[in-house]
């Protein structure tokens, strides 16, 4: 019997194994094209298993290097983190790693550094709005106000809760401010106060209300 990979419990190895001596064993009952398929899928289940367990290891990793974070330990944090996307990459926690070490450059005021992490996320999924509101942040850092407006809006579009949503909606309208925009700042400003229903509403309005305010002359 083959030895059991590391990263793959026994149990299942064995269970594999004899699967597949029961198969050659009763080749006569079964078709060879259904051999092959069954093996594949055998195959597949333990890369499954095997990639589960990266996940779960990748999940551990990722928490200690955040209480890293936590306690201010900015260098070591950085030496965690990227020594988890080098074992971890394709994993879930390499997204969050990306966020957090993209953090840990910017509070070093390191933005390239930080953005480079974040431009290297290709398929953010569900960190869609974070990936986006954190690349805002770190362009508004680097004086790209206009820019990072507009990656608040991509925040916003891909929010998932109402709130999250109206938060970097106005975030986006004070980026617009700060670039100078006003009329891109009204937009939002005006979209946010027609609906009743979002959590901004009323600070929407009291906004519109300052930005389009006569001078006293």
């Amino acid at each position: 019997m083959a030895k059991a990979d590391a990263t793959v419990p026994e149990t299942e190895v064995n269970a594999y194994e004899s699967f597949m001596e029961w198969a050659r064993a009763n080749s006569k009952r079964i078709s060879i094209g259904g051999i092959v398929l069954v093996a594949v899928a055998a195959i597949g289940w333990l890369w499954r298993a095997s990639a589960d367990k990266k996940e779960m290891r990748a999940s551990e990793a990722l928490a200690a290097a955040q209480a890293v974070v936590t306690s201010g330990n900015a260098a070591l944090a950085q030496s965690d983190l990227q020594a988890l996307l080098r074992r971890y990459g394709g994993t879930t926690a390499e997204i969050q790693a990306r966020l957090l070490l993209a953090q840990v450059h910017f509070g070093q005021g390191k933005v390239e550094d930080g953005l480079r992490e974040l431009n290297a996320i290709k398929s953010p999924g569900l960190y869609a709005a974070s990936v986006h509101a954190l690349k805002a942040a770190g362009l508004e850092q680097s004086g790209k106000p206009a820019e990072g407006a507009a990656e608040y809006e991509l925040a916003a579009a891909a929010a998932t809760t109402n709130l999250n949503k109206a938060a970097y909606q106005s975030d986006a309208a004070r980026a617009y401010l700060a670039a100078g925009n006003t009329d891109a700042a009204k937009r939002i400003w005006q979209a946010i106060a027609a609906d009743d229903t979002n959590p901004l509403s009323g600070e929407a309005k009291v906004r519109l209300g300052e930005l389009t305010a006569k001078p006293i002359g």
